[in-house]
């Protein structure tokens, strides 16, 4: 079976799993963050794609993949073929998480933080790009981000919450004592 039927087949069994929880194929929609008209012609047929597939597994709470694998019942067994292991980041978002910090560092003057000794900012873009379901770097995420990552590191750092730094202050980022230079 290839994936195009895999997924087609997997969506009306998940579709079927999820009707005695939220009751109609409008609320199911809602749930998987679509239009109720989209998940007609989804489940009528038309073509899913990858982007859409890995939409639908996120809202479903769903392992990377999930869509694409043949199931052995109709109720959409969650077992995983033997050997096999879920993907839990998604390489595009992880790819876009790195380029994302890099570049709100820059934005922020933060010229020697090291991820390798702290990746929390790291694991704060993955999560960002992910909840947002993006997987590329635009100027909006870019600009929320920084503000978001920001205020993070603030809180982490036990300072005030409110304003932006000043561009002379030195502040400690990570789990190490390195301070955090940001340019004058």
């Amino acid at each position: 079976m290839d994936a195009i039927t895999a997924r087609h087949l997997n969506l009306q069994a998940l579709v079927a799993r999820l009707k005695p929880q939220l009751g109609t194929q409008k609320a199911i929609a809602i749930h998987l963050d679509m239009a109720p008209s989209y998940l007609n012609q989804l489940l009528g047929g038309k073509k899913l794609g990858d982007e859409v597939a890995r939409k639908i597994e996120r809202a479903a709470s769903l392992p990377h993949g999930w869509l694409d694998q043949p199931r052995s019942d109709e109720a959409g067994d969650t077992a995983r073929p033997k050997g096999s292991q879920d993907l839990r980041i998604q390489p595009d978002i992880i790819a876009s998480a790195i380029r994302l910090v890099r570049l709100t560092f820059a934005n922020l003057g933060i010229e020697d933080f090291n991820n390798e000794d702290d990746g929390t900012p790291l694991a704060y873009a993955y999560e960002y790009l992910y909840q947002r379901g993006e997987a590329t770097v635009t100027p909006d995420n870019l600009i929320d981000f920084s503000k978001a990552l920001a205020q993070k590191l603030r809180e982490k750092d036990g300072e005030a919450e409110e304003g932006a730094p000043s561009p002379g202050d030195t502040r400690s980022v990570g789990r190490s004592d390195r301070a955090t230079r940001r340019k004058a």
